[in-house]
């Protein structure tokens, strides 16, 4: 039976942000049901001891084709969010700690977004989200022998607790008041400092990406090209197939191979795991479209949903050195089905356009703008008022058309 919000609040009674701790515990047993509230004594490296609260559980992690239950200990401290928890992998007794660069002997996880933590721009939501990722890529655990061996105790290969919060000397408070330095030597993920919205006349962070126009480009490699999104990519693909431009949309298969990654009902956080998992069957995007974010308006703050968008493409930059990404705007629709009223969040998918639209530029980017897609145009839009008609489809197809060509 899961945790009410009352029992919770109870439970954290002592915690300095009680309410925004809250608000992110339910999130994430509502969205990760097997991670459970736990309090319970956390001993600090330096011997001392504080009453907190952890989420222990596990998480569901893609390997080679196959979901893994991964068993974690995310421990809160009395200061979260303003300061990132403490993780830990927690293996079962059928199972081994693989130690590695993200993980060290004890179980104790390293990452640079929890090094670089800064509320309200990292969450527990993201943190799990990079997790999945991460251990996707090198598993923290594997299965123990069934024969018994003897065995050599492993080695940490993490930064040294030192790099983070617990363990520190005596006589100095476990929760430094601001980031400690980084001795790992990781590169930090290029997410933008300062406030959630970085202004567009600082410099860049990420290198500009246009599409090469050199003599030598006439012999370029074919280029990889994602399209990824919710059921409108799922159609798209569809619509494409039982026309004459085919899955290619007319652009031969010589200049660029198209990879149509959609999915009904996706959500916004769904974005990172399905790209990791589309990475493990298909070679790396030189060309990343990403139509999502109409299915998130609504069910969550708006400010929370653009903070997203922004560290996952910043997430996705730096991971695929030179992609050129490519925001498709979030078309308007006649009916929402949502509570609100259909004017705000109308006015959401704007704001929500002209923020990512910004930040698309400052690193590099492209928008489709779908500026044909709207409800008054007759015969675009399903009976539904959500999805789009055939011929709304075909011309969704067309804006995508038209600036692949620009960059292939």
């Amino acid at each position: 039976m899961a945790m009410s919000e009352s029992q919770l609040k109870k439970m954290l009674a002592k915690y300095k942000y009680r309410d925004l701790t809250v608000q992110e515990t339910t999130s994430v047993i509502t969205q990760y049901k097997d991670l459970k509230p736990v309090m319970d004594a956390y001993v600090f490296n330096d011997g001392s001891s504080r009453d907190l609260m952890s989420l222990t559980g596990t998480i569901p992690v893609p390997y080679r084709g196959n979901t893994y239950n991964i068993p974690i200990c995310l421990w809160l401290l009395d200061t979260y969010p303003y300061n990132p928890p403490i993780c830990f992998v927690k293996p079962t007794s059928s199972m081994t700690i693989k130690t590695g660069k993200h993980v060290d002997a004890n179980g104790k996880i390293y990452l640079p977004y929890l090094h670089e933590w800064k509320h309200p721009q990292s969450d527990l939501i993201g943190l799990i989200q990079i997790m999945i990722v991460v251990f996707g890529e090198e598993p923290p655990v594997f299965s123990r022998p069934t024969t018994a061996a003897p065995f050599q105790p492993y080695q940490a290969t993490g930064p040294p607790n030192t790099s983070y919060m617990p363990g520190m000397p005596s006589g100095i408070s476990p929760y430094p008041p601001g980031h400690p330095p980084n001795p790992s030597g990781y590169p930090g993920y290029p997410y933008p400092p300062g406030g959630p919205f970085p202004a567009t006349t600082s410099g860049q962070h990420y290198p500009s990406q246009p599409p090469a126009t050199t003599v030598a480009d006439a012999r370029r490699k074919q280029k990889q090209v994602w399209i990824c999104g919710h059921s409108y990519v799922f159609w798209a693909e569809k619509r494409a197939l039982a026309r004459s431009f085919g899955p290619q949309l007319g652009i031969r298969v010589e200049d660029a191979k198209l990879h149509w990654i959609g999915k009904s009902g996706m959500m916004w956080d769904q974005l990172i795991s399905t790209v990791f998992h589309a990475r493990r069957r298909l070679p790396d995007p030189d060309v990343l479209v990403i139509h999502l974010g109409g299915n998130d308006l609504g069910t969550t703050k708006l400010l929370d949903i653009i903070i997203r968008i922004k560290r996952d493409l910043g997430f996705i930059k730096q991971t695929f050195k030179n992609v050129i990404l490519v925001w498709s705007n979030i078309v308007p629709r006649k009916a929402w089905n949502q509570e609100e009223s259909y004017k705000f969040m109308d006015k959401n998918r704007k704001k929500v356009n002209k923020e990512i639209g910004k930040f698309m530029k400052f690193i590099g980017g492209y928008v489709i703008s779908h500026d044909s897609l709207v409800p008054e145009s007759p015969g675009l839009f399903h009976l539904d008022g959500v999805l789009l008609s055939q011929s709304g489809t075909d011309v969704f197809n067309l804006d995508l058309l038209s600036v692949l060509e620009s960059l292939i």
